[in-house]
């Protein structure tokens, strides 16, 4: 078909190489337009729709990196083709992912290359080209299925161009899963360029422009060195690092440092973690065996984190609305003892893996008593990341009651929300869509099939909200309506940021002066205006800890662990995150653990007057709330002034 041909410009001014690539591209059934000056390249770009440029790096006029910016810039409606680069000169791993990053190529070969390995990257563009559906929409039909290869999981990764910064967990493992090699690229709407480098399925290099290391944190809070040691590093004037000082005055092991390098490169993949979309592309070539790395089982134990502390609930709502209704089934991978089912999100939902035995859906498990909605939603995507289940294609059969429970649930969700929130809570709005129908077809199936009876309530319901979701999908797809919201939404979003922050910090002063129920007023608020305001779970943990109800203290308790499980890998090196973790251990009764976690607290920061109130207080084997030194201070000061 004329319509499955590429066409694909060669800029080379070797002949030799230039009349090969054209005969084998040719062979094959391509369009190939070969030049060897960069002028008679941008008279083809002008005249016909080029679908890939293959380039060399040195080119006589200009450096070929330099053109494709250049070209990009001064037409950017005519060079929307795929890149690749070619260089038999310039090809250390420095450049090599320099240039992939300005030029964001899809390829970087190392002359000389067999013919085959162009070949190879065109029919990864052709198959891409044939997909009907968009290359996001791709990626995640993969939690429908039971079996996919490697060989599909890689033509999804290089097919995807603008994503969702919550997408790259699963493009990590994808990665890592497929043993690649090459460079990721991800460009942010800030303008922004960071790069994750892997060698055959192993993360080697992850380059961010935030370069803040907490490595002095990241030691004492490990328990890997003294705070009198990495004190006395850092005051060392010497242009070494601070563990190459280290290391060379016995201070830590070598292993130790390793180990800290690896924690401060996930901490560095989580900062690409963000809710926003992004444009990423990535580039197959050979990447060189390093270390510190992140292999496969390291990466399990990071993306858990990731999907508890970074991925919003809503998100992984709108994400998973779709299969709401349909079974939940394991994959030829899953096992009893795999690894991954002994992990934090999978074992605070008590007898969680006995219900995916049952093959449930997820409203099954939504409604089970004493599970947290977001845990939930974070778990599944836990193991539907790691590949363990997967949603069965045939939707469950439910009963009128289970509809009706259902329909009211989404009806009540829904009330309050605009056209575009509905639209959003549906994650009708992650794609580009033809038509309303569309939109709403694809919907449907959360509803289940329309009610039988005119005049019951279920039918009601499903008339209703069918009938909200159509106005809300026509809105939607009204361009200057889209932007508008966004506007007043972005508006609204730096109030509520603004009013966020304020009330944090009237939390943090009641926190300090023991007022837990001011407190947890305070925190309610932030968390209803802003959920995602930076350490806003260390303090609602803070605060749920000085509210604990007897009565209620085990479930209690299991709340605020899954706070503290979503508190972002950065955000575990500052001082009060061990404070709010001995506090948990000394509600728990370890107050061993309890007292250890106070130091570490004051270790970061000796400034810390509530941890070392704490300390003094296990000290004296005191645990009550009225004691001196526990008690609200206001309180206290009163106290003294009290007539006898």
């Amino acid at each position: 078909m004329e319509d499955s041909k590429i066409k694909i410009l060669v800029l080379e001014d070797d002949s030799t190489l230039g009349e090969a690539l054209k005969e084998a591209f040719t062979r094959v059934g391509h369009q190939v337009f070969l030049v060897t000056e960069p002028e008679k390249a941008t008279e083809v770009i002008n005249k016909e729709k080029i679908d890939m440029l293959f380039i060399d790096c040195l080119l006589p006029q200009i450096m070929g990196i330099d053109y494709v910016t250049k070209i990009r810039q001064e037409m950017p409606s005519k060079t929307r083709f795929k890149v690749v680069l070619m260089s038999g000169i310039y090809t250390d791993k420095d450049f090599i992912q320099d240039a992939t990053k300005k030029t964001q190529a899809v390829g970087f070969l190392r002359k000389p290359f067999d013919l085959n390995e162009a070949l190879k990257l065109v029919k990864v563009d052709e198959s891409n080209r044939k997909e009907e559906a968009s290359p996001r929409r791709s990626l995640y039909q993969i939690f429908g299925r039971n079996m996919v290869s490697n060989r599909e999981k890689r033509k999804l990764i290089e097919a995807l161009e603008e994503v969702s910064g919550f997408d790259l967990p699963f493009v990590y493992s994808l990665l890592v899963e497929t043993k690649s090699s090459g460079h990721l690229n991800i460009y942010g709407v800030d303008g922004n360029v960071s790069g994750v480098s892997l060698s055959n399925g192993v993360i080697v290099g992850v380059d961010i422009e935030d370069k803040t290391t907490y490595l002095g944190e990241m030691l004492i809070q490990s328990g890997y060195a003294i705070v009198e040691d990495v004190q006395e590093a850092l005051n060392d004037k010497s242009p070494r690092r601070l563990g190459q000082r280290m290391i060379q005055g016995n201070k830590l092991s070598p292993h130790a440092f390793d180990l800290i390098l690896t924690e401060q490169m996930n901490i560095r993949l989580s900062r690409t973690i963000v809710d926003q979309m992004i444009r990423i592309n990535f580039a197959s070539v050979e990447v060189e065996m390093i270390e510190p790395s992140i292999d496969s089982d390291s990466l399990s134990y990071f993306l858990h984190d990731w999907i508890a502390s970074k991925l919003s609930a809503n998100w992984l709502k709108s994400m998973h609305m779709m299969w709401a209704s349909y079974r939940i089934t394991r994959s030829s991978t899953y096992r009893e003892d795999h690894p991954a089912l002994k992990m934090s999100l999978i074992q605070s939902l008590e007898g969680f893996t006995d219900h995916l035995d049952r093959g449930v859906t997820l409203m099954d498990l939504l409604g089970q008593p004493g599970y947290h909605e977001a845990a939930v939603h974070k778990a599944i995507h836990f193991l539907l990341t790691k590949g363990l289940i997967a949603f069965s294609k045939s939707q469950v059969v439910v009963s009128p009651q289970e509809q009706l429970k259902t329909l009211r649930k989404i009806f009540t969700e829904i009330q309050g929300k605009n056209h575009f929130q509905v639209v959003e809570y549906f994650g009708l709005g992650q794609e580009t869509v033809a038509s309303v129908s569309g939109m709403v077809e694809e919907f449907l199936p959360v509803l289940g099939a329309q009610p039988k009876d005119p005049k019951s309530e279920a039918y009601k319901l499903w008339t209703q909200i069918r009938q909200r979701v159509t106005e809300a999908c026509t809105s939607y797809l009204d361009a200057g309506q889209r932007q508008q919201y966004k506007q007043n939404n972005m508006k609204s979003e730096a109030e509520n940021k603004l009013r966020a922050t304020s009330l944090l910090e009237e939390a943090k002063k009641a926190l300090e002066l023991n007022q837990y129920s001011k407190a947890m007023n305070f925190m309610n608020q932030v968390v209803e205006l802003n959920p995602a305001i930076a350490q806003v779970h260390l303090y609602n943990a803070w605060a749920k800890v000085g509210t604990l109800d007897p009565a209620k203290k085990i479930q209690q308790l299991k709340d605020i662990e899954f706070e503290l499980m979503q508190v972002p890998p950065d955000e575990r090196y500052d001082a009060i995150f061990p404070f709010v973790t001995g506090l948990v251990q000394k509600a728990k009764g370890d107050i061993s653990g309890a007292r250890k976690s106070f130091e570490k607290c004051l270790a970061l920061s000796s400034s810390m007057i509530v941890a070392r109130r704490e300390l003094n207080l296990l000290a004296s084997g005191s645990n009550k709330q009225d004691d001196i030194l526990n008690m609200d201070l206001k309180k206290m000061v009163s106290g003294f002034f009290k007539k006898k």
